[in-house]
């Protein structure tokens, strides 16, 4: 059997990269909710309605990501950060810090 060379870079869907990933479209939806949201003056182009869908995107990408941040702790054993996570929902920047701070992923 062939011996498999070793990288630095190891990418698979239980990782800091999706996690990173994922926060960053949530914030770019959020961004975009609020430029279609709060236009001023509001009138009958803006899009509100458009807007309230993308907030409801943003906080479904948002809870994959901490989903995905969360079984990740657990598979690398990084149970310090299974409870940080649970303790940064209410400000909203668990899987932010996750994705640059967060064990280095071995499997």
């Amino acid at each position: 059997m062939q011996q498999q060379q070793q990288t630095g870079f190891r990418y698979t869907f239980l990782s800091k990269w999706t996690v990173l990933i994922l926060t960053i479209v949530t914030v770019g939806l959020v961004v975009l909710f609020t430029s279609m949201s709060f236009q001023t003056p509001i009138n009958m182009a803006s899009n509100v309605g458009l807007g309230v869908l993308l907030l409801l995107l943003a906080i479904l990408v948002y809870a994959i990501a901490w989903i995905v941040a969360f079984i990740d702790s657990i598979q690398e054993k990084a149970y310090g950060w299974t409870v940080a996570l649970f303790l940064l929902v209410p400000f909203l920047i668990g899987p932010l810090f996750y994705s640059f701070l967060g064990p280095k992923n071995t499997r």
